[in-house]
């Protein structure tokens, strides 16, 4: 038979004690990446794309640096399922992990995630109460979209908890981007209701702009990927909850919801783009929102 536990947090019991007077959460920046399953499987395509992948490598380590050099105790990450996690007899459109660990394993590698029980349960409830819908899984498995970036962050971000989130950007029917802002937006809110001293960085991972599994895979749409680091940069991010889903299919940035979600977490502040690099079949791209 197999094993399981439910945790069941009753919120009004909390111990008091336990947090800090007067103290509440804070979100302390926003991180974006891509999450190609190259980023840990590592291929062999050409020397140009080995370079390119040790670069990617050293700036995901350098995003760690980040996190940890802001003190940050929770590490939210915005992810996309593709149908590693789910499948189609129930898949989620938003669904956040409430268990305590999860592990991926890639090859030789290996990923291990520690959750914030109480914390993930919390912001279930309050964005609940905010009118999302939002599904919960104690038992959730890692596909590339969480662990290949996070293989990298996590070897430098020091004793960080992870909260993973999925966002449905890839089964039709999708999340909006408008709605992904709000969702953002939601978990800044909740954050800072914590009752709590919490420092919470958010994450989104994918994209920018390739085509996997269809006849345009191969294809980069430098000019979309331009676009979107430019409101990055220029803080104006909110515009690209603007998008359409139309735009996104026929750029390539499908995936942008996951980064849409974690900018609504810090608003319009400028960002930085610290690498993008153009490969055979992927807009590689990290980006950083700090000082919100």
């Amino acid at each position: 038979m197999a094993e399981f536990t439910i945790y069941i947090i009753c919120f009004e019991s909390l111990n008091e004690g336990s947090r800090l007077a007067g103290a509440m959460g804070r979100i302390v920046g926003a991180y974006m990446s891509s999450h190609a399953p190259q980023l840990i499987i590592q291929p062999k395509v050409s020397e140009e794309y080995t370079l390119q992948l040790g670069k990617m490598h050293k700036t995901l380590m350098s995003v760690g640096e980040m996190i940890r050099s802001r003190g940050t105790d929770l590490l939210l990450v915005f992810g996309s399922d593709h149908m590693e996690t789910f499948f189609l007899d129930n898949y989620p459109q938003l669904l956040i992990f409430t268990g305590e660990t999860s592990t991926a394993k890639f090859g030789d590698k290996e990923v291990t995630i520690h959750n914030d029980v109480e914390f993930s349960n919390y912001l279930l409830y309050k964005l609940l109460d905010d009118g999302f819908d939002v599904c919960f899984s104690q038992e959730m498995r890692l596909d590339h979209p969480f662990s290949s970036p996070l293989y990298w962050v996590l070897k430098t971000a020091g004793d960080v908890k992870v909260v993973p989130f999925h966002v449905n950007s890839n089964v039709s029917p999708r999340v909006s981007p408008k709605r992904c802002y709000q969702l953002g937006q939601a978990v800044r809110r909740a954050v800072e209701s914590y009752h709590g001293d919490v420092r919470v960085a958010v994450y989104g991972t994918g994209g920018l702009s390739h085509y996997p599994g269809t006849p345009f895979y191969g294809k980069v749409d430098t000019e979309a990927d331009r676009f979107i680091i430019n409101r990055i940069t220029e803080g104006k991010g909110s515009d690209l909850a603007n998008l359409t889903s139309e735009w996104l299919d026929d750029t390539g940035n499908f995936e942008l919801r996951t980064w849409i979600a974690a900018l609504g977490a810090v608003g319009d502040v400028p960002g930085k783009v610290l690498i993008y690099e153009r490969a055979y079949h992927i807009g590689y791209c990290v980006a950083a929102v700090e000082g919100a």
